[in-house]
């Protein structure tokens, strides 16, 4: 679609944002082949370990891919509903999980951030509530994992907390899956609070970023 002399700025702003539509339509092919690829290699890796390591990255890939799905246009600018960002993510993570005796309970108030931060906070999510699902009730423990999003003036909160087993009080979290959530808080000029003064643990990152109502149904 090539511009032409003489369009009007909105003609031209429609063009712009076509492009940027067909180049968004390549980017989520090409993570839905990568996150399917990996899925693949996982399913034939023979060492256990392997096999988690490539689940792992595909976990997150699977998350950028639904971020981007999210990725939508308001006048001139991107954006991204952030509850249904988080419902879609803790869905996938549910089933593929297959937790029946872990419920998972969604307390979300409807927000927009800006469309570039889509990605770091579909990481946040999924590391956080995957974390839980993976660690929190071992030996079949039954529990529950809480998934909160709220506005807090021009900041937003986000919290995953468990019931799980927990961890002794002198003990900082720690692993890969830590430092990408340390990561993607940093990009997001964040901050990072882990309690682990309760039943469980309790992980609350506070964004400080500009927000606005969701008008979306």
């Amino acid at each position: 679609m090539a511009e032409t002399r003489g369009d009007s700025p909105e003609l031209a702003l429609a063009r712009q944002a076509a492009r940027h539509r067909e180049v968004e339509h390549r980017v989520k092919n090409t993570l839905q082949l990568i996150s399917s690829i990996v899925l693949l290699q996982g399913r034939r890796a023979a060492d256990e370990g392997a096999r988690q390591a490539l689940r792992a990255v595909q976990q997150r890939v699977a998350a950028v891919s639904v971020a981007h799905r999210h990725v939508g246009w308001a006048t001139d600018s991107e954006e991204v509903e952030v509850a249904a960002l988080v419902r879609e993510i803790v869905g996938d993570l549910a089933s593929s999980a297959g937790r029946e005796g872990v419920a998972i309970e969604l307390d979300l108030e409807p927000l927009v951030i800006d469309g570039r931060s889509g990605a770091p906070v579909a990481l946040l999510v999924s590391e956080t509530v995957g974390n839980a699902l993976r660690h929190a009730f071992p030996d079949g423990r039954t529990g529950r994992i809480r998934v909160g999003l709220r506005r807090i003036g021009q900041s937003f909160e986000l919290t995953v907390s468990d019931d799980g087993v927990g961890m002794a009080a002198d003990t900082r979290p720690a692993g890969f899956g830590l430092n990408v959530v340390q990561l993607m808080v940093q990009q997001l000029r964040g901050k990072l609070v882990t309690d682990t003064a309760q039943p469980g643990l309790r992980l609350t990152v506070s964004v400080p970023m500009d927000v606005k109502p969701s008008t979306r149904g």
